[in-house]
């Protein structure tokens, strides 16, 4: 198993160059081809009602043209970067809904690259849940300031028995493969300690198949946010990548991430590689 095509968001905002190199770097590793998406929005603009329709009109063709100027310097930044390093890429660019649009292209890709705690979200940049949700697909996600590089450095699974960390887990095999080291971590009770280590011993077996070594490490549920927990435990051991399920419900016409990955994503400075 391998990542054959990438997905990466690029956009405006000052971490952006941050995270198309690294995108790059994952496409050099895995010999993937990458692709860039870039999606201007075109924000409701305020007005007053009684100023009558053509003032709208105007207004409105006035975002529409900054909206497609921010998405050609996003595409020549873009081409700038993979030339260099020398990726093999092509482009999306277009106006409409940052989220929506991401996920659409998303059928194209193995995994899809996204910054997390991105101030442009979600009008200007896709909104990490909206993605994460919609689009079938693994989400890398990148701190505003990545601490370390998912590729070669530790990893830590966050175990939980559930679709989303089965998925997350296979996912996340391209990675764990070039891994220092990888930590298959479930937080739980102690009564249920013997149910844990026999799902680790599964898991364990599981990635030796593919390659992979594991050391399974069973912690109880401490007064910090079991997301923090993770954290921690990932920071201890000098990990550049987290592994976890994704959990969220939709709400209305929002999503409402679960506990833990509001946690992972509000705080990790380390790469998450998540999935629903």
């Amino acid at each position: 198993m391998t990542y054959a095509s990438l997905l990466v968001a690029v956009d405006d905002g000052p971490e952006s160059d941050s995270r198309l190199e690294l995108a790059c770097d994952l496409a050099n590793a895995f010999n993937a081809h990458l692709t860039g998406v870039c999606t201007g929005s075109i924000a409701p603009p305020l007005y007053d009602p009684l100023a009558g329709g053509a003032m709208v009109g105007e207004l409105l063709a006035l975002y529409r043209d900054m909206a497609e100027a921010e998405v050609e310097r996003t595409r020549t930044r873009f081409s700038e970067v993979v030339r260099n390093r020398d990726v093999t890429a092509d482009w999306r660019g277009q106006i409409g809904f940052p989220g929506e649009a991401c996920s659409r292209a998303a059928r194209a890709a193995d995994l899809v690259v996204l910054g997390g705690r991105n101030t442009r979200a979600p009008y200007h940049a896709p909104d990490v849940s909206d993605v994460l949700m919609g689009c079938g697909r693994p989400v890398l996600v990148t701190p505003p300031t990545r601490l370390r590089n998912p590729v070669g450095e530790h990893a830590l699974v966050a175990w939980k028995d559930s679709r989303e960390a089965r998925l997350a887990l296979a996912s996340a095999i391209p990675l764990l493969r070039r891994a220092r080291g990888v930590t298959l971590y479930a937080v739980r009770s102690s009564e249920d300690d013997e149910t844990v280590a026999g799902e680790l011993a599964d898991v364990v077996q599981f990635l030796a198949r593919h390659g992979i070594t594991a050391e399974p490490v069973i912690a109880l549920r401490g007064e910090a946010p079991v997301g923090r927990q993770i954290i921690d435990e990932a920071l201890a051991r000098s990990a550049g990548l987290i592994v976890s399920g994704g959990y969220g419900h939709a709400r209305l016409r929002e999503w409402a991430l679960g506990g833990v990955t509001r946690t992972l994503l509000a705080e990790s400075p380390l790469c998450l590689l998540l999935a629903h």
